[in-house]
């Protein structure tokens, strides 16, 4: 009975030993499947917010052409994160009267991924026509 029980006792061993089951195999496919995630999501947000934000600058400009000096946009309710402009829109005239009204911004997006660590730096524009 004494040498059956060490049989058994053995089998278990031998069996958990050549066990594939742990935890090694996927924290090693977690970590990059992460970065990957991670990685796809920075180029989404990328996108999206270019986009977003030249809308913004745009209907900003535009406030400003029809001589609105408050804008929605503008107002501290908007929560634009780090958007600043660049410089004051600029008027440039027409010659049958009239000017085209020029503004840049400049956006600042947080980093997602550890790929990008600083975030994302770009200038948006608007364009509109006063009257």
């Amino acid at each position: 009975m004494n040498g059956e029980a060490l049989r058994k006792v053995q089998r278990r061993t031998n069996q958990s030993l050549s066990d594939d089951r742990g935890n090694l195999e996927s924290a090693l496919t977690l970590i990059p499947l992460m970065v990957l995630f991670l990685t796809v999501s920075q180029v989404g947000i990328s996108v999206y917010s270019r986009d977003s934000y030249s809308q913004t600058t745009q209907g900003a400009v535009a406030y400003d052409a029809m001589g609105a000096s408050i804008s929605p946009l503008n107002s501290s309710s908007a929560n634009l994160g780090t958007l600043t402009w660049s410089a004051p829109p600029i008027a440039l005239p027409l010659p049958g009267g009239g000017s085209v009204l020029v503004g840049q911004r400049q956006m600042h997006v947080p980093a997602v991924t550890p790929l990008l660590p600083g975030g994302e730096m770009f200038i948006t524009t608007g364009v509109a026509v006063q009257e």
